[in-house]
């Protein structure tokens, strides 16, 4: 079974059309080019698509970095 990171990373070289991204935990999205607000939608409800899930509004606006978008998501499936 992937790993939550690798299916995020998966989902965000999708949404963004570059395989060639790399994911960490410690990943900003204004670390990787074209993730801007619009993309962080899309990857957000790509995301809640691939995991069968929904979150907050007030969860997803408080994400630092990759690893805290892993958590939440780990958080939902449990």
């Amino acid at each position: 079974m992937q790993s939550v990171l690798e299916t995020i990373t998966q989902i965000v070289r999708e949404e963004l059309e570059d395989d060639a991204i790399v994911l960490t935990p410690q990943t900003r999205a204004r670390d990787v080019p074209g993730w801007d607000s619009l993309a962080h939608v899309r990857i957000v409800v790509a995301i809640e698509d691939a995991f069968d899930t929904e979150f907050e509004t007030s969860a997803v606006t408080g994400l630092r970095n990759v690893g805290d978008l892993v958590d939440l998501v780990d958080a939902a499936i449990g």
